[in-house]
């Protein structure tokens, strides 16, 4: 039994889902007037949002295995 490495939700969350996300970034940088600063804190805190989040949910699932299993 062999197992895709890439399934079809990958390419629907990081292909349609996030080009909104892509479009934003890339308007930021490519777009006039660029404020450098104001771009780097927003993705800063877009990145530290994303890593907050996997960092809770992976909290979360060692505190649920520990109960539940």
């Amino acid at each position: 039994m062999t197992h895709e490495v890439a399934h079809i939700g990958l390419y629907v969350i990081f292909g349609i889902v996030l080009l909104p996300v892509y479009l934003m970034l890339i308007g930021w940088f490519v777009g006039k007037p660029q404020y450098f600063r104001t771009i780097a804190l927003t993705l800063g805190f877009m990145i530290a949002y994303a890593v907050s989040i996997i960092i809770g949910i992976f909290v979360m699932g060692l505190v649920l295995s520990v109960f539940v299993g």
